[in-house]
């Protein structure tokens, strides 16, 4: 179980009440589709939980987690005014970000002498820290992608679908011990791939044709992601000649990015150097995210990101161009930021491969 001193530190709550199952499992570490934990000072805590989930949830009895199972015919929302009734909670934090409507009003009318304050942010500040061991769950998750690109290589050629390449490269993840997909698999060939998030389809893979693969693996509930895109035969001179400009604003990127800048910082440079190429007005996204259980986490590093990039937090650094009728090219690392300087995690090869 997470220290949760943090958190209270930035909100004065006698509570903090967590229903997602992101954030529970953040918290706990145990994965289930149902439950409701109650974070309170001194890092006391309760899980409310089923019959489906209590006795794999008794696990949690070790880190000093208090586990309730609701009783037959009483609601979930009665069980967790009792634990407030006996703790003495007045002032409750809910997940504001994570939250539907229909939750929080449940909430709001269920408990009307319960003051409810919005903690939604600052549980996404504190979990943008990462802990030692999350740390290595994202370093094996990124080594997992990494052998997945090298496998792959062997399979595209012309003819083989995308679809066909999402599968093999998701089989290949799993087969090397991701134990979930990250995000939806991109796979994006020729002229489809000026299209950032494109969805593979049935397009069979032509010579020329530049293939872009973003694509990640979960391991232990974090996840990974890397881009690379890579060339079916010979590319045209224009084609090479944006790849080139992508590869020369990442290494700018990457090789001056350090503990202490914000994603603005590390954003414009690697913008620069595509405009200063001629093609500004075709970069259209944010030159990089964090992750963990989520694979879009703070901080950001995008035009008007004021995060600050801090020890033990993550950032992708992917730019890319993206020409509707001709293609597109992006190249994504995984950075690890830290106090004295940032390890990039991606060990895929990024100059360009022609297969």
């Amino acid at each position: 179980m997470k220290n949760t001193d943090k958190l209270f530190q930035l909100k004065e709550v006698d509570a903090i009440v967590v229903i997602s199952e992101k954030n529970r499992l953040y918290f706990t570490g145990f994965a289930s589709t149902f439950g409701y934990l109650v974070l309170l000072h001194g890092n006391k805590n309760v899980f409310i939980t089923d019959p489906r989930y209590y006795e794999m949830a008794q696990s949690l009895e070790k880190d000093g987690v208090e586990v309730v199972q609701i009783a037959n015919g009483v609601g979930a929302i009665d069980t967790l005014l009792d634990i407030f009734t006996k703790y003495n909670v007045k002032i409750v934090g809910y997940e504001d970000t994570e939250l539907t409507v229909s939750e929080y009003l449940s909430l709001k009318e269920n408990l009307p002498q319960i003051e409810l304050v919005s903690v939604g942010k600052d549980i996404n500040f504190v979990r943008s820290f990462k802990t030692a061991e999350e740390i290595d769950y994202i370093k094996k998750a990124q080594s997992i992608t990494d052998v997945a690109f090298s496998k792959i290589l062997k399979v595209i050629k012309p003819g083989i679908t995308e679809k066909e390449i999402a599968v093999e490269l998701e089989y290949l993840m799993a087969k090397n011990g991701a134990e979930g997909l990250a995000f939806d698999t991109i796979i994006a060939s020729g002229i489809n791939s000026s299209k950032p998030h494109a969805h593979p389809s049935d397009k069979a893979v032509e010579l020329g044709d530049a293939v872009t693969m973003d694509f990640g693996a979960s391991y232990h509930g974090y996840c990974s992601d890397m881009t690379r895109t890579v060339f079916v035969g010979e590319p045209s001179d224009e084609m090479r000649k944006i790849y080139n400009v992508v590869l020369l604003a990442q290494k700018m990127g990457i090789n001056n990015a350090y503990c202490g800048m914000d994603g603005k910082e590390l954003d414009s440079l690697c913008r620069e150097v595509i405009k200063s190429n001629g093609y500004e007005q075709y970069f259209t996204h944010g030159t990089g995210h964090s992750l963990g259980i989520d694979i879009h986490e703070t901080p950001y590093a995008n035009m008007r990101s004021t995060d600050v990039l801090k020890a033990n937090q993550f950032i992708t650094c992917e730019p890319g161009i993206y020409i509707p009728g001709l293609g597109g090219v992006r190249i994504e690392d995984l950075l690890l930021i830290q106090e004295d300087g940032v390890i990039d995690l991606t060990t895929s090869d990024k100059n360009i491969i022609i297969l």
